[in-house]
């Protein structure tokens, strides 16, 4: 039987008979072109291209306004020895920044092949600024406010922000051209298939600038109708990798007319925070593609995306270690009298800790205040119901009340847990769903939250039916599909109302 463990993790292909030589040579490339260690593939973060574009963009803005006050500075104040109120030079500046930003956006400056490889950056730099200072040259004399600004400090600010603008971009060039070769932007592929198709795409990827990756072939037919790629195991092998590994996107590289298949492997590979995408041998399909891409003339449909990218996941960890600090801050008296009566009320740790399965299926130990007298972890599928003995007169208390939660904030902290976020289950009991509940591993795509948009919603307590764990979870993949800034806080604001207290909290 075929298996991922029987490699090391930074191979891509195993030598095998029937492997064409231009193949093997291109995932070779594929592989060779970043450092051979297998730890990029779990501990190396894929760097954002927008959030660098965006970082670039903002900090040009941040220099053209930043410019125009030491030009003022400099000019006015030291070189014509004069006092002028800096207020309208801000102004200007602020809108000078805005517009020399609009003017390199629209030209391209800011896409990230065009700041990574630096050409003809100077030229369209040089224009932007250009055409800048003639718009604000016009704005000026339409406003009729040009004479209350001094023609020698604008000739010193543009020449100021043409030369840094230009010394940031061939740095960042320089830098980023260094991160490419270390992989730092390179996408993690896994392929599913092993026929021409797949063939194509290792071809493809092997011999483009595209920063993607092979890092695994998988497929569950038989070795005897494999004949051309090998590869490290089937699907379930493929998401335990998954699992234990950064893939960033799964291409499956099948004809369409194994539809029936397809539909099957988007369906059990869904639950992987991942892209899924299909490189088909024709142009209809029954599945509604989100998007369709180009991969060195290879049409790719993408089937999934995952839920947070770009700079979503970066908000929301800022979001959630921000709020969980201020919490734990003000929480800080709380916490010490819950912990004080939960010592005092019956013998035991304060603090209870289980395992329960977070982003991507990782355990981790969640934290509690104590409610029970004995601890979970038999193994069975037993959740706490109404009147059980087994809570403590404290722990009866706490429960109602969702203060046994709170120090879960610590598990925000240190980057285990969301503030908002589909519930953790205990173990048990994920395993238990998962095998009765369509979809229910793909809460599993985010980090578990304290509150989450089905707990405020009526759906927490006990689930001592699949039904009510389908509506639960019907909820969790709404928040997790449209999760917003906005949607976090409206949950956070609706929990001490809905989510704390209530008839389903015992």
């Amino acid at each position: 039987m075929r298996g991922f463990g029987d490699q090391t993790d930074d191979e891509i292909v195993l030598a095998a008979p029937g492997v064409t030589g231009d193949v093997a040579a291109a995932a070779r490339s594929s592989r060779e072109a970043y450092p051979a260690s297998g730890d990029f593939l779990k501990d190396q973060p894929l760097i954002s291209k927008q959030v660098i574009s965006d970082i670039t963009m903002c900090a040009d803005g941040v220099i053209i306004f930043v410019a125009a006050l030491i030009a003022k500075w400099a000019y006015i104040g030291q070189f014509l020895d004069l006092t002028r109120n800096s207020t309208p030079y801000a102004v200007i500046g602020g809108v000078g920044a805005v517009l020399a930003v609009a003017m390199l956006k629209y030209q391209g400056i800011y896409q990230f092949n065009a700041l990574s490889n630096g050409r003809g950056q100077k030229r369209r730099i040089l224009i932007g600024l250009f055409v800048t200072a003639l718009l604000l040259v016009g704005i000026g004399y339409l406003l009729k406010i040009s004479e209350q600004y001094s023609r020698g400090w604008f000739v010193a600010w543009f020449g100021l922000s043409t030369v840094l603008v230009l010394s940031l971009h061939f740095a960042g060039s320089r830098f980023l051209q260094w991160l490419v070769a270390l992989g730092s932007f390179a996408r993690n592929v896994v392929i599913y298939g092993s026929g021409e198709i797949a063939e194509s795409v290792i071809r493809g990827i092997g011999t483009s600038s595209m920063n993607l990756r092979v890092i695994g072939v998988f497929d569950d037919l038989p070795p005897d109708q494999i004949p051309r790629v090998p590869v490290r195991g089937g699907l379930s092998d493929l998401i335990v990798f998954g699992q234990k590994h950064r893939i960033d996107e799964v291409l499956i590289a099948m004809p369409l007319t194994s539809e029936l298949r397809i539909a099957n492997l988007v369906e059990q590979l869904s639950l992987l925070p991942t892209d899924i995408r299909i490189c088909p041998s024709a142009a209809a399909f029954r599945i509604p593609p989100k998007g369709l891409l180009n991969y060195q003339g290879l049409a790719v449909l993408e089937l999934e995306r995952r839920p947070m990218d770009g700079w979503a996941p970066i908000i929301k960890s800022i979001e959630d270690r921000v709020l969980a600090a201020l919490l734990l801050i003000g929480f800080a008296p709380l916490l010490l009298l819950v912990a004080a009566a939960v010592k005092l009320d019956s013998r035991g740790p304060v603090i209870f800790k289980q395992k329960r399965h977070g982003f991507n299926h990782e355990v981790f130990n969640l934290y509690k205040f104590r409610t029970m007298y004995v601890a979970e972890g038999s193994g069975r599928v037993v959740q706490a119901t109404r009147n059980d003995p087994r809570v403590t007169r404290v722990g009866r208390f706490l429960r109602k009340t969702s203060l046994d939660e709170l120090p879960q904030l610590f598990n925000v902290l240190i980057g285990e847990m969301s503030l908002v976020g589909p519930r953790p289950h205990a173990i048990a009991h994920n395993e238990y769903y998962s095998a009765v509940l369509d979809r229910y591993a793909n809460r599993h795509k985010v980090k578990p939250g304290m509150t989450g948009w089905a707990q405020v919603k009526g759906y927490r307590g006990e689930t001592d039916t699949p039904e009510k764990m389908r509506r639960r979870v019907e909820h969790d993949l709404y928040y997790i599909e449209n999760w917003s800034v906005w949607l976090d806080l409206k949950i956070i604001i609706m929990t001490p109302f809905y989510g704390f207290i209530g008839k389903n909290a015992f």
